[in-house]
């Protein structure tokens, strides 16, 4: 049976670990570091040098070479300059990056690796770029009879899609293409909700979604080849009173994980979790973010194509729960990126 432990021992009896190109944005350097006026995304985006050297360090004890590109226009350079001599067989590309603020942002690298023929982790560029607009995600996954929250978006100051919310109902303002918790504060849920034309006028590409009230839960998975490593939902404990994630909350982690420790919820939440990635291509690894309402009736509130590894993240307390280490969960993420590409 595929497992975790499995896994990584599969990774430990290789006897040539891959070389890894790492493409990560850096707080208060990629931008430094950058020969171009773009628009970047904000710092909460970015790795702190801490976490950087987390990740970095784990792929060098695990075996890997590694070189690392702080801006994906640097990683597309210097590929295209080294092309005639880059060992593609053995190269895997670590990538990290969300440099820039529009929709398809996530999805420069995943592109630029398929157009070259070089092995990446995540999902290809079209899922990147689809899981980014929870409209179009929250539609499609509404299409098939998963529960979300009721919703309709704000875009060119229109109003898409039909809403079924009741007036006396809460609902939670988003940006339409953000990370879940960015702009996120406690003004961000509101009751009674007006939609006129001064609402139109000062509100652009948002989701306005029915807010759950309940547990916030994260689920983590690795996709390896056709087979799924679900961990148990994760569930966030804040210690601030807040009820949900909130971007102070996102940056300054002032908040904790635990177990959800209803089995039978659990494993409906996992199998769910499953089908979404099934119906969404998703690949290699993602997290899939829930609400779980006082009736224990869970929505999916957030779709994670390039979730964060960090140490402090879900995937950590996943692993740190099976008694792994930390750097054993990037042996998982690159050999279901590996697994990926066989034929």
């Amino acid at each position: 049976m595929i497992n975790l432990k499995n896994e990584v021992e599969k990774f430990n009896r290789k006897n040539k670990k891959p070389d890894i190109y790492l493409v990560v944005n850096a707080q208060d350097y990629t931008q430094k570091v950058s020969e171009y006026d773009i628009k970047h995304s904000s710092n909460s985006e970015f790795f702190s040098a801490e976490e950087l050297g987390k990740i970095a360090s784990s792929l060098f004890e695990i075996g890997c070479y590694v070189n690392i590109f702080y801006t994906e226009l640097d990683f597309i350079k210097f590929v295209l300059k080294n092309n005639s001599r880059l060992d593609y067989e053995n190269l895997l590309v670590l990538n990290l990056s969300r440099d820039g603020n529009l929709e398809g942002k996530k999805s420069l690298i995943p592109a630029f690796c398929d157009m070259i023929g070089i092995k990446y982790s995540g999902s290809n560029p079209f899922v990147v770029s689809l899981c980014r607009n929870k409209f179009i995600w929250s539609s499609v996954l509404k299409n098939h009879a998963i529960n979300v929250p009721d919703f309709f978006a704000i875009k060119n100051r229109t109003k898409i899609g039909k809403s079924y919310m009741k007036k006396d109902k809460k609902v939670i303002i988003k940006n339409i293409f953000e990370s879940a918790s960015i702009g996120l504060d406690e003004k961000s849920v509101v009751s009674d909700l007006i939609i006129d034309d001064s609402f139109l006028e000062n509100n652009d590409n948002i989701l306005i979604q029915n807010y759950v009230e309940g547990r916030e839960i994260e689920v983590p998975f690795f996709k390896i080849g056709k087979e799924f490593i679900v961990s148990n939902p994760v569930c966030i404990e804040f210690s601030n009173g807040e009820n949900f994630l909130t971007s102070m909350s996102s940056d300054s982690y002032n908040y904790r994980f635990s177990s959800l420790d209803d089995i039978s919820l659990s494993e409906k939440i996992k199998e769910e979790t499953k089908r979404i990635a099934e119906i969404l291509d998703l690949s290699v690894y993602g997290r899939v973010d829930y609400r779980i309402d006082k009736n224990n009736k869970f929505f999916v509130i957030d779709i994670a194509t390039m979730p964060y590894t960090i140490s402090h993240s879900s995937f950590a307390y996943w692993f740190k729960k099976e008694n792994l280490n930390y750097s054993d969960l990037y042996k998982i993420l690159l050999l279901s990126t590996e697994i990926k590409y066989l034929p």
